[in-house]
């Protein structure tokens, strides 16, 4: 089980998500802006709107308050050059919806196992 914060979604992909997440036992929080992250319980994973094309902003603006913070882009539309930019700006992965509980399940385990401490 993880923290997980929905960053900036849309209401219906964030009733989706949300949805998915706690079926799959995750504590969800939802909310709007970056500088939001600092507040209630530290997250351990953000998904954020992949769907404007200021991807790269909201990934530094993350950056600059969670810099070691895995972050999923999410979108309806997977367009490959949304998908490449979210890549490049550094998020972890990419996703499209509908959202099925395997794919997030895939993604979640991926991602937390690359979040794990590394052995010094």
């Amino acid at each position: 089980m993880a923290h997980v914060t929905l960053l900036g979604l849309s209401a219906d992909l964030d009733l989706q998500l949300t949805r998915v997440l706690r079926a799959e036992a995750h504590k969800v929080i939802s909310r709007r802006f970056p500088g939001d992250l600092l507040r209630g319980p530290r997250s351990g994973v953000v998904f954020v709107s992949g769907e404007g094309s200021g991807i790269r902003e909201e990934m530094s603006a993350i950056r600059h308050y969670e810099p070691d913070l895995p972050v999923i882009a999410v979108t309806r539309i997977p367009e490959p050059k949304r998908w490449l930019d979210a890549l490049e700006a550094g998020a972890a992965d990419y996703c499209g919806a509908p959202f099925e509980r395997i794919q997030i399940r895939w993604i979640m385990n991926t991602v937390l196992g690359l979040a794990a401490p590394q052995a010094a």
